[in-house]
């Protein structure tokens, strides 16, 4: 197979986890761009008056836990597409592979384009029904926003299944690129239409979707021209292959539950911020940028944990996935260690680059602090749940996410409803679910279950192991 693929299965393993997750990295930093210029750009230049601003800023942060809401079905289910490929790859499978790579991105392009339409059209309910968004102002605007970005979701889902699949094989490097390009192409389109047409949120939304279309094109493009196994020209090669796409289910229905519960936790800590007003909007759309970037070295290291897992497994590598782990933990708890110092060194200089003031400004600087001082406990959980999707364990690694988010937001309603703390109970639960989440993934791990979750290669076939492995097989759950 001519690609430029990296195989896990031999060589030190924290360098594999380490060097396919640098452009992950820095590709999630991109993607993470888009909202985070958006709003940039409305704080600064969606009015004449600073109110105008406010209002422009509170509409598309609002609406940022929303959007990822939707993402999340497309990130599960090409991370669950994903999971499959990989275990096909380190097995030698080729004709197996191309057809579970068809079958995904196929998939994935008509659940994009139901998406979009249905967003799109149910824009203002759904608004309604999940954010709670009591200012009528800011209401109409986050509408506008989130039509229009609902209406590219298609180009999102398509991109995601040929990012999964080219992590799959191992070259994380060509999504970093098509990433920063999408991003620069934002910000310039944004500027653009804020400042010469005057269109506000819906002019960064416009940018959003252009954007995000040019990048699925090129990195469809590129797949097909760089990967021999993955042209499908012809219509015995470009059609979903029923087996393959109830594996890609199996994998991907448990990992999108996962995401979907992550996204669906933070729509309701939204839901709480916005009962607070404007200024506790403004400041959680700060503080809540800042954890996300906080996060993103810890998430490549969990998106590479899964593809070194998944290749390690189907190559019946066991001894190699339990090396790895212990030394991606240890990764992320010095990168978390850096992390934080930034945060808390920084906090009012970040807060600034957002154009809040007063009471927001002092709010957001209390969440951002407070967060990085408990960003080791995440650190520790997120390789863990990677190993398990990577494995195919998928469930377990939805359970613990499920745990941690409803952990983070019990105690959220509790300590701001119950005990009348205010907006201060969104941050101070915050490292309860990361601690929950870490319980229960931990045990999973350790309980070894997940090594029966094998969908290819010599575990899922039944055959002996390496002798490398020496160790009793684990029971099934």
């Amino acid at each position: 197979m001519a690609v430029k693929a990296r195989n896990m299965t031999v060589g030190v393993e924290w360098k594999h986890i380490l060097l396919f997750s640098l452009p992950i990295l820095a590709g999630q930093f991109f993607q993470q761009l888009y909202n985070t210029v958006d709003s940039i750009v409305v704080s600064h230049f969606a009015g004449a008056t600073q109110e105008a601003c406010d209002i422009a800023l509170a509409a598309v942060g609002g609406c940022v836990s929303l959007t990822f809401l939707f993402l999340a079905v497309a990130v599960g289910m090409s991370n669950g597409g994903a999971v499959l490929v990989s275990q096909l790859f380190g097995a030698r499978l080729r004709a197996d592979m191309k057809k579970a790579a068809a079958t995904l991105f196929l998939a994935m392009l008509a659940l994009g384009a139901a998406v979009s339409v249905l967003g799109a059209a149910l824009a203002r309910p759904i608004i309604q029904l999940l954010l709670d968004i009591r200012d009528p102002e800011v209401m109409d605007q986050a509408v506008v926003y989130f039509s229009i970005y609902a209406a590219g979701l298609v180009f999102q889902y398509t991109y995601n299944a040929v990012a999964a699949t080219l992590r799959a094989v191992g070259d994380s490097k060509a999504t970093l690129y098509f990433l920063a390009v999408a991003a620069v192409l934002n910000v310039v389109l944004d500027l653009f239409f804020v400042i010469s047409f005057g269109w506000g949120a819906a002019g960064v939304a416009v940018a959003t979707v252009i954007a995000q279309a040019a990048c699925a094109v090129v990195s469809v493009i590129y797949m097909v021209r760089r990967y021999p196994d993955f042209r499908f020209f012809n219509r015995a090669d470009f059609r979903a292959d029923r087996h393959k796409l109830a594996l890609i289910l199996r994998l991907g229905i448990p990992a999108t539950i996962q995401q979907m519960v992550i996204s669906l936790g933070n729509v309701f800590v939204q839901r709480l911020v916005n009962s607070f007003g404007r200024a506790a909007m403004n400041a959680f759309t700060v503080g809540n940028r800042m954890e996300v970037y906080a996060l993103i070295p810890l998430f490549s290291l969990n998106t590479s944990m899964a593809t070194f897992t998944g290749q390690n497994v189907g190559a019946g590598r066991y001894d190699r996935v339990r090396r790895g782990w212990w030394q991606a933990i240890l990764l992320a708890i010095a990168i978390s260690g850096i992390v934080a110092v930034v945060l808390y060194t920084f906090a009012y200089s970040l807060a600034d680059i957002f154009n809040v003031s007063g009471e927001a400004r002092a709010l957001a600087v209390q969440f951002i602090r407070f967060m990085s001082l408990f960003v080791f406990i995440f650190a520790s959980y997120i390789p863990t749940t990677g190993l398990l999707q990577g494995a195919g364990d998928a469930i377990w690694s939805t359970i613990s996410s499920l745990v941690s988010l409803s952990a983070r937001v019990a105690c959220a309603y509790f300590l701001a409803l119950g005990l009348e703390m205010g907006f201060a109970a969104v941050w101070i639960a915050t490292p309860v679910g990361w601690g929950a989440g870490l319980v229960v993934a931990s045990s999973r791990y350790f309980s070894r279950r997940w090594m029966t979750k094998a969908v290819a290669g010599p575990a899922a076939t039944g055959e002996a192991l390496p002798e490398s492995q020496g160790e009793e097989s684990p029971s099934e759950l």
